[in-house]
């Protein structure tokens, strides 16, 4: 008799969890409804770029110094200078060389510290502006070492010395960096006397930009080239070997004018959107990223083949700018902004492509004016607004487009109009 109170107790007891277990099941049921997942849309700038391999065209001079030894270079690289102005100097002794570098530091001290005088052009004397600008340079300047833009990073130090030196002389009314100068200036004169080794000293045979380094394709991409460019002439000019004595002999190159050029092929196709005249963006990785406006100065067709060579130009001299010659950029074919929506919200109803959108708790269909589609996501035209007459106001909610900050439903079981979400 106990064992069968015990067994209908248990089963009592086993029966209650299951019956309860079921309540909270349809409890739960009732209560969700549908199962969606869903995301705000917004507004976004989609760059359409197509990566291609690029040569740079330009007229550059190598310079020589006509003798064997060690180069040192007197002023920093893509520096615009004067014809006549001393640009390097090669030194037949490896201790005059070594001298030389450290007169060139100390040019760039005594620079620095002619700078820092607070009559040498301080646009301020206010000190918690003065924080403020060398908060922003400190700021600028780690940026630069972690894109790793190293030279430029070096400009930026000089600049942030300059305001934290001129920040001294602000705290101290009888701080004077003349007496710093005068010691560096004799360092200087000391070090140049003991320089007693053969030396020649090169010179900028023109006004223009100097640069330290040449790669031997200075004779070869040239502006001449580019005149009569044609796609079979561009691709022997691929196929040149760099001059050896310019790589063995130059002491540098001198480009007496801003003007260069990117010459980038691909297929005809792609290259018949392209309008010579027009600006088009170019982005360059090898120099962090750096987005340039370049003009089609030209483009080469050939019916026998089945690709075509564009040409821009620049006369834009950005500080920092790798002209490597060949390296891979970046054309950016087209430029979007609107409503950004996932693709896996995207869904055809009655043959019309558009997005189901939460009203609340109720479902309804918003038409997608699509103007640019990536796996992942696309972008959407911004609704018109009815009342203003144009697409300015990202903030106008449509009835029947899809707007921004509306609530798209990315996936789900059943969707339908009017459906009721819990």
């Amino acid at each position: 008799m106990a064992r069968i109170k015990r067994f209908f107790s248990q089963f009592g007891i086993t029966l209650l969890l299951v019956v309860l277990c079921l309540y909270l099941i349809l409890q739960l049921t009732l209560g969700i409804g549908e199962v969606a997942d869903v995301e705000q849309t917004t507004y976004v700038t989609v760059r359409d770029t197509v990566q291609l391999e690029a040569y740079l065209f330009r007229d550059e001079t190598p310079l020589y110094s006509g003798t064997e030894g060690i180069d040192c270079f007197l002023v920093d690289n893509g520096d615009r200078v004067a014809k006549g102005t001393p640009v390097a100097v090669t030194y037949s002794e490896e201790q005059d060389a070594t001298l030389q570098e450290r007169i060139t530091r100390i040019n760039r001290m005594i620079r620095i510290l002619e700078l820092s005088n607070l009559s040498q052009g301080a646009q301020t004397t206010d000190l918690a502006i003065l924080d403020k600008q060398i908060q922003a340079l400190t700021v600028e300047l780690l940026r630069e070492i972690a894109d790793g833009d190293l030279a430029a990073a070096l400009r930026g130090e000089e600049a942030l010395w300059v305001e934290m030196n001129r920040r001294q002389a602000l705290l101290d009314d009888d701080f004077d960096y003349s007496s710093q100068i005068n010691l560096l200036k004799q360092e200087r004169a000391d070090l140049e006397d003991s320089l007693r080794g053969h030396s020649v000293s090169v010179s900028a045979p023109c006004a223009g930009y100097y640069y330290n380094t040449a790669d031997g394709y200075e004779d070869i991409f040239t502006v001449e080239a580019l005149a009569d460019l044609t796609v079979d002439s561009f691709d022997e000019l691929l196929n040149c070997s760099p001059d050896n004595r310019i790589l063995t002999s130059a002491c540098g190159k001198m480009a007496r004018d801003a003007d260069w050029y990117v010459a980038v092929s691909l297929d005809k196709r792609s290259a018949s959107e392209y309008t010579e005249g027009r600006s088009y963006e170019l982005v360059f990785p090898y120099s962090t990223g750096m987005r340039l406006t370049m003009t089609l100065e030209k483009k080469a067709v050939q019916t026998n083949r089945d690709h075509a060579v564009l040409v821009f130009r620049s006369n834009v001299l950005p500080e920092g700018f790798d002209f490597t010659r060949r390296q891979t950029v970046q054309l950016v074919a087209g430029t979007y902004s609107g409503i950004r929506v996932s693709t896996d919200a995207l869904r055809t109803q009655d043959g019309v492509l558009g997005c189901y959108v939460l009203d609340g708790n109720r479902v309804i269909f918003k038409k997608a004016d699509i103007l640019y589609r990536e796996e992942e996501f696309a972008v959407c035209r911004v609704p018109l607004n009815s009342v203003t007459g144009n697409r300015d106001d990202k903030a106008h909610i449509s009835a029947e487009y899809v707007s921004l900050y509306d609530t798209v439903i990315i996936s789900a079981s059943e969707l339908y109009e009017g459906q009721v979400l819990q």
